[in-house]
């Protein structure tokens, strides 16, 4: 997320904190011994080469992320955020979780190359053991999340523009109180879970108004 081309998978391992070629094969194959997986993995290890050094790989994250011109400190710490935060968010959000995250990264490529092998069965995407339902509390949660997002970063412009203009700082016109309540009503009349200017990555058909008509249209 947030990045807008393919990250090779060895620099995602180093920008994790995983250096050595082997550690990160340690990650992936559980045995050393299999040539067949080996080999399908050689074309990472020569793509992962130019880059051996975690901040290397933290800045060539970065770089390659929605944002343009950040000095090289910041692009380092905008692709620790990435990965601490957006990349499997559900191991863990917490600093110093690099480790987990990456045997659970390598442990999906694992399993990836085991398909691709054919030594075990494709996952069946429509099992219902593999749905995930959003329920009213965490679609509410995530929509806040990004309108209060929103809001801090016109809060940071606004101060950025008063620093370089040496404007005196206006509580009133920074805080603009439309942003989280109009989002709010958005997304609840319209159905559209998601922000009003980006309608083409927004969910569709969210909330919808209840018929109280008959009992049966209730249902």
């Amino acid at each position: 997320p947030y990045i807008k081309v393919d990250i090779p998978i060895w620099v995602v391992f180093r920008g994790l904190g995983v250096i050595s070629d082997r550690d990160i094969l340690e990650h992936i194959c559980y045995d050393m011994q299999d040539v067949q997986m080996l080999e399908m993995l050689k074309p990472c290890i020569e793509d992962g080469f130019v880059i051996q050094d975690r901040e290397v790989a933290l800045d060539f994250i970065g770089n390659r992320g929605t944002t343009t011109g950040l000095s090289r400190d910041r692009r380092i710490r905008y692709a620790q955020e990435i990965l601490q935060k957006e990349m499997l968010p559900h191991v863990s959000m917490a600093e110093g979780s690099e480790s987990k995250k990456a045997y659970f990264f390598g442990y999906m490529i694992h399993r990836l190359l085991l398909a691709a092998m054919e030594r075990r069965e494709l996952d069946d995407r429509d099992h219902f053991g593999k749905k995930r339902l959003d329920l009213a509390g965490p679609l509410l949660s995530n929509l806040f999340r990004m309108l209060f997002r929103k809001l801090t970063k016109d809060v940071y412009r606004y101060l950025q523009k008063c620093v370089e203009t040496h404007k005196e700082f206006n509580l009133t016109l920074a805080v603009k109180h439309q942003t989280i309540t109009n989002g709010l009503k958005y997304s609840l009349a319209t159905g559209n879970w998601g922000d009003q200017k980006k309608s083409m990555s927004s969910k569709a058909g969210v909330s919808q108004v209840l018929n109280r008509y008959t009992y049966a249209s209730t249902l």
